[in-house]
């Protein structure tokens, strides 16, 4: 059995229209509704996601990313990632991803 790192969401919105989502532990089937649930609040022109803390994410990791840029998108804000593992960092490339998310330079 694959020992599982439970996911750890902060969501710091100090910033009145920056929402930052910092995101630890693993990204997958089990912990994607977790992402999904969670509420941005309003009036945010920002979603900056740091994605260092991730140690694994499978596809429907990266789906439930794609959704949190659709959210951002349908409030008319921009979703970036601004820190991200060398190995995400590989696997947004291969999946064109990157373009999306404006990754931050390597």
């Amino acid at each position: 059995m694959v020992d599982k790192t439970p996911l750890h969401i902060e969501i710091d919105s100090s910033d009145a229209t920056t929402v930052q989502v910092t995101l630890s532990g693993d990204l997958d089937f089990d912990t994607a509704s977790e992402l999904a649930s969670v509420s941005l609040g309003e009036g945010f022109e920002r979603v900056d996601v740091d994605l260092s803390g991730v140690e694994f994410i499978d596809s429907s990791g990266i789906a439930a990313l794609v959704r949190l840029y659709q959210r951002a998108a349908a409030e008319d804000a921009v979703l970036r990632v601004v820190a991200v593992t060398p190995y995400l960092r590989s696997l947004l490339r291969m999946t064109a991803l990157d373009r999306l998310f404006s990754l931050p330079p390597s």
